[in-house]
């Protein structure tokens, strides 16, 4: 059992060092050239054969697990993308086929993001691995239930949000292993719907609650050792705070979903893919961990700082503010493509505007990278691959759509591109179009 105690000193350190941070985002940059680019109206049809052959190999988020893992995070960092993503919303989608180191990436996060107050036992202590149950049609095995006698039954998911609140300062990373083997949107409700209502007051990250004040406070009332039911020791401070805001969510936690796409597995709803970003490892390096030491599962002398992971932005509007020109450009290509999608049902709201503002924003940061119209582009593009493109499935995505997509991203958007080819060529009478 660990003490879990209210720490004010530290809450307070984070505030200070998110003002600080938005303070260093300050500076606008801007667009040079023309926001327009001629589109050339080529389709997958009109490619020659030797064109076809190199689109064969499919085109991803170029996602692979790597045998180091370096603290600095510039834009030549092996996992920028991924880091970029968690830090524009800690929700995360990681597929591929059994063996690609999906549920490997998360504990190395772990590893790489763990001060040794932390370290137990030779495992990072901010790190946990969920097992999802294919039997899983409600929340109660994420956020526990109250039983028949008003005892309310903690689960592994509520003492990591615990756990984590004592350590604001560090990133808490939870693994959902094979989460699609059970409905998403179903199990994890609570946790679709209250990501979406993060807010910053005075300072502090707050949300709705997983479990309210008044539920604690009635289960208190008819259970006395309720606090040491709950799996750690808590303080009074720690105990106030529950009975009056309820536990929410954690301003340093990061959840990593890992999914199998096969028969095994539960298809995505739009409201998963709406607030996850997908990031694919289909290719497999049979020399990791063979000619190289696994540097990524091995405590750094200096693990990676939490502002270099966790993002503090949470409206597009907050990244339009730093980068106009960008946010110009961003919103005309995006104008662009709803008007090619606005007779289906793939259509995209605010949430994927706001999601390609601020991660375009948090990319140019980064030293090294690009705040020119090419670059945009570029970041736009794994935008579209992480976010829009996996709501393209089924048999309501036509040809004609396919067309003008293909259109639509032949010359500015690679990625794209080459994975709206490999679509089309792919889609049969059974699946239709399908991005999996």
């Amino acid at each position: 059992m660990e003490e879990i105690t209210a720490n004010e000193y530290v809450l307070s350190r984070v505030r200070e060092r998110h003002f600080r941070i938005w303070k260093m985002e300050n500076d606008t940059m801007g667009v040079k050239g023309d926001t327009q680019s001629d589109n050339n109206s080529k389709t997958a049809n009109d490619l020659t054969d030797p064109q076809k052959k190199k689109m064969r190999k499919k085109p991803t988020s170029k996602a692979f697990l790597n045998s180091t893992f370096p603290t600095l995070l510039d834009f030549k960092h092996p996992y920028r993308q991924i880091l970029m993503a968690i830090k524009t919303k800690p929700f995360l989608i990681m597929t591929g086929v059994c063996g690609t180191g999906k549920s490997r990436f998360a504990r190395t996060l772990a590893y790489q993001t763990c001060p040794k107050h932390l370290q137990e036992g030779g495992q990072p202590g901010n790190f946990q691995m969920i097992a999802v149950q294919s039997d899983w049609h409600d929340s109660y095995g994420i956020i526990g239930w109250t039983n028949l006698h008003g005892i309310y039954q903690f689960t592994p998911f509520i003492h990591f949000l615990i756990k984590a609140w004592k350590y604001p300062d560090v990133p808490f990373i939870l693994c959902l292993d094979e989460m699609n083997l059970a409905k998403v949107e179903m199990y994890f409700a609570d946790f679709l719907s209250i990501i979406e209502s993060r807010l910053w007051v005075k300072g502090e990250l707050t949300s709705d609650a997983f479990i309210a004040a008044s539920q604690f406070r009635s289960c208190l009332n008819v259970d006395s050792d309720l606090w040491a039911k709950i799996g750690v020791k808590i303080d009074e401070g720690t105990q106030q705070r529950l009975l009056r805001t309820g536990l929410t969510l954690p301003p340093n936690l990061i959840v990593i979903g890992t999914a199998n796409m096969d028969e095994s597995g539960k298809k995505f709803s739009m409201k998963v893919l709406d607030r996850a970003s997908i990031i694919e490892m289909p290719d497999i390096d049979f020399y990791n961990g063979i000619k190289s030491n696994d540097a990524d599962l091995k405590f750094p002398d200096i693990p990676m700082p939490m502002e270099q992971i966790m993002g503090i932005m949470l409206y597009g509007s907050e990244a339009y503010e730093l980068y106009p020109k960008n946010g110009d450009l961003i919103i005309s290509e995006l104008r662009a493509l709803d008007k090619i999608i606005a007779e289906s049902p793939f259509r995209f709201g605010y949430r994927l505007r706001d999601a390609a503002l601020i991660y375009c924003s948090y990319n140019i940061n980064l030293p090294g990278s690009g705040n020119d119209k090419e670059s945009v582009y570029k970041y736009l593009d794994e935008v579209l691959l992480m976010k829009m493109l996996p709501r393209i499935s089924g048999f309501n995505v036509t040809e004609k759509l396919i067309d003008n997509l293909l259109c639509f991203t032949r010359n500015k958007y690679p990625q794209s591109f080459k994975r709206l080819t490999l679509m089309k060529n792919g889609a049969n009478e059974y699946t239709g179009f399908s991005f999996w």
